[in-house]
């Protein structure tokens, strides 16, 4: 009932605002013109459309945005986006969004939140660590997308969109920095390459030399990186009626891997070791992650009289070398050598409704095949006995196809009603094997098996016009999030996809002519079949089926332009989640020396990485003078308490942190230079705790870290 009153609330303030906004004089109106929000145009439906007239609650946040916020890559965009929380486990990126998501890391096991590059599906979570570069926008899709983006939309959808390249020449660069030894550079080129030709090049380099931890059993720095990133696109205008863009992409992560101490009060599986300090570690074995990622992609957008045609060609490459002190103690107890790989072609074609049609339509047809393995994962140590190596190999292939149609048809001229549907096939087959010393000891052809699921996904909604300037809607969709193998356990069952219904109700406002900006949404799932991620004794990974689960909450989206100089934004997101039925989940004491883990009944407890609120606040001043333009931004962003793992034991604390940023753009706007921080207050916050037969392990985020970036750009 505490949901509901805030959202009637929010929803009268809304209205009530708009009242307002009406009432006023045309010499009012006239002079606030130059105040309105810039328009947002997003692709949360395929094609393009303004942010305000979508019927989906979605969070867009331009390049520009990015920047002043100090969000430099997929870790961080958390910052600007209530009710979504990225943890990292390991070298991969675990999105959950309004408390649906997955934490696990094999690279078969693609995210509940479908992450998307220019239309194109980046399954592996190993494949979604990377600096932003050559950016538009990024959308932020909340609610299963199951009819428009299929599988494991289920949690929503992270869409990346890049720039197109232009004829007329442009170059600009920035090279920054700052503590802990950090530089950040980037370049971004544009030419014209004949008449109807176009081609850019970007590159981000990234490094903190220095690291900002300590091992102290190997005397050694660690949470250092090395990144490199390259995005190129080829934009050829074939006729009036035909485009064709070629994009291809590579970075590569060097970084000390993720460096996990044992959590406060706990004694590792040695019976010895313990918490070693803040940002310390206390290992025999040096943590590293090698990241290789690249691909491509081809889009052919042709308009014929009848319809609009999209042809959507992808592939993606990742290779992943990690080696991981997984006890956390000075004795070789678990070192785990994991070699990745991951690689997917997809094929996509659309037709869409012509411009002008009274019926708004799209019809879709998609082919996706994925290979992933273990190439091996490697045990040495105490716990690889009787061996002194065991190597765990395996492999998993994924073929999906799908069908998939919506329709928006007008009912009067202020509403309309939506209706899709998609069909999706999909067959899996795995195979594996553990060889121990060179001698195999479980044969492949002992865990060959199949499995195959055909789903039916949808999306109903009715939305409304009350005024050019107020949309409400209501929704019902179903999503669903693909099964799997365990493939470094290859003789257990696979597990089976999950199913989420989603309930919303919407109202996106544009008030005071425009300069403000308020959308509220509230909604309510049902959530089964929910794919549950566990480590067992010797550092093994299983993931089954079990439970069902609700969560109810709202997510408010706001921005007011104050000032020509001064604009406000920010956003608050509420979640209710509970366990409705998961009699036999595992419990994992905080020790090995607490005792084995066992099962206990988690019905009532909250749903992982769920936090009751979140939100964040951030403010733009650009002061224009005779010698430039000043702009100051501080972003304030904050989330409360998370558990990570069904038996609500262990949780990664709430937490506030504030970026800053004070920069200077010649009048010309070639040169500039920006004083920035991020972790303004060293605030210390948990990127990621995890609980293991081990042990309870976790690392903290990076502390206070301050720089100076110097900018040019011509044209």
């Amino acid at each position: 009932m505490k949901h509901k009153h805030i959202f009637v609330g929010c929803t009268a303030m809304a209205l009530c605002l708009a009242g307002g906004s009406h009432a006023q004089t045309a010499t009012e109106q006239s002079a606030s013109d130059s105040l309105a929000l810039t328009e947002i145009v997003v692709t949360a439906q395929r094609q393009s459309e303004s942010l305000q007239q979508v019927p989906i609650a979605v969070n867009a946040v331009t390049a520009e945005a990015l920047a002043a916020r100090g969000i430099a890559d997929s870790m961080s965009l958390e910052v600007a986006v209530p009710n979504l929380t990225l943890t990292q486990n390991g070298v991969s990126i675990t999105p959950f969004l309004r408390g649906v998501g997955s934490n696990q890391s094999n690279p078969n096991d693609e995210a509940s939140v479908a992450t998307y590059i220019d239309g194109i599906y980046i399954p592996s979570v190993t494949g979604n660590i990377f600096r932003y570069n050559n950016i538009e926008r990024i959308e932020v899709l909340k609610g299963p997308q199951g009819t428009l983006f299929g599988r494991n939309a289920t949690g929503g959808v992270i869409q990346i969109v890049t720039r197109d390249p232009e004829t007329e020449p442009l170059f600009q660069g920035d090279i920054g920095y700052g503590k802990y030894d950090t530089i950040e550079a980037s370049a971004y080129a544009t030419t014209g390459l004949g008449a109807n030709l176009a081609a850019d090049l970007s590159v981000v380099y990234a490094r903190n030399g220095d690291g900002y931890g300590h091992d102290i059993n190997r005397d050694a720095d660690i949470f250092k990186r090395n990144e490199l990133g390259l995005r190129s696109k080829i934009l050829w205008t074939a006729g009036e009626r035909t485009e064709i863009r070629l994009s291809a992409d590579y970075s590569r992560l060097k970084s000390t891997g993720t460096d996990y101490q044992l959590a406060e009060g706990v004694i590792g599986v040695d019976g010895v070791t313990s918490w070693p300090g803040k940002r310390k570690t206390n290992t025999d074995w040096k943590n590293t992650g090698d990241n290789e990622v690249y691909g491509g992609s081809l889009r052919i957008d042709h308009d014929f009289d009848f319809a609009r045609f999209v042809s959507l060609t992808g592939y993606r490459h990742v290779d992943g070398d990690f080696h991981l002190d997984q006890d956390a103690t000075p004795t070789p107890i678990v070192r785990a050598d994991i070699n990745q790989f991951a690689e997917s072609w997809s094929q996509e074609f659309q037709l869409l409704a012509p411009s002008g049609s009274a019926i708004d339509w799209l019809l879709g047809a998609y082919y996706f095949n994925a290979d992933y393995a273990y190439t091996p994962l490697r045990i040495e140590g105490f716990g690889a006995a009787p061996f002194t190596t065991l190597d765990l190999y395996g492999s998993q292939n994924t073929e999906s196809l799908s069908a998939y149609g919506q329709a928006t048809i007008p009912l009067t001229e202020s509403t309309g009603l939506t209706f899709g549907l998609r069909y999706t096939t999909e067959d899996q087959k795995t195979k594996g094997s553990i060889v121990g010393d060179g001698v195999v000891v479980l044969p492949e052809d002992l865990t060959h098996q199949k499995q195959n699921f055909k789903k039916l996904t949808w999306r109903v909604a009715l939305d409304h016009d009350f005024s050019d300037d107020i949309l409400g809607y209501l929704s019902y969709n179903r999503g669903i999030k693909s099964g799997g193998f365990n493939m470094i356990n290859a003789d257990t069952p696979g597990y089976n996809p999950e199913i989420l219904d989603a309930f919303e109700a919407g109202l996106k406002t544009q008030l005071f002519d425009r300069r403000v900006r308020f959308n509220i949404a509230a909604f309510f799932y049902k959530y089964k079949d929910i794919q549950v991620f566990n480590i067992t004794g010797g550092g093994a990974v299983l993931t089954t089926n079990a439970a069902k689960a609700e969560v109810k909450g709202i997510d408010i989206d706001a921005a007011w332009r104050v000032t020509n100089e001064l604009t406000l934004s920010g956003g608050l997101g509420v979640l209710d989640s509970e366990y409705t039925d998961f009699p036999d989940a595992t419990y994992t004491p905080p020790s090995p020396l607490d005792g084995p883990q066992t099962t206990i009944d988690a019905t009532g407890n909250d749903l992982i990485y769920a936090p009751k609120v979140s939100g964040n606040v951030a403010l733009d001043y650009a002061m224009p003078t005779d010698v430039g333009t000043f702009n100051l931004n501080g972003t304030l962003s904050f989330r409360d308490k998370v558990y990570v793992s069904a038996a609500n034991r262990l949780a990664i604390p709430g937490y506030t942190v504030v970026n800053a940023s004070l920069g200077w753009t010649s009048t010309s706007e070639k040169f500039g230079v920006k004083l920035w921080a991020r972790n303004l207050f060293d605030k210390d916050y948990y990127l990621n705790r995890t609980e293991q037969a081990l042990g309870d392990i976790q690392f903290l985020a990076p502390p206070r870290t301050f720089g100076v970036t110097f900018s040019v750009k011509t044209r």
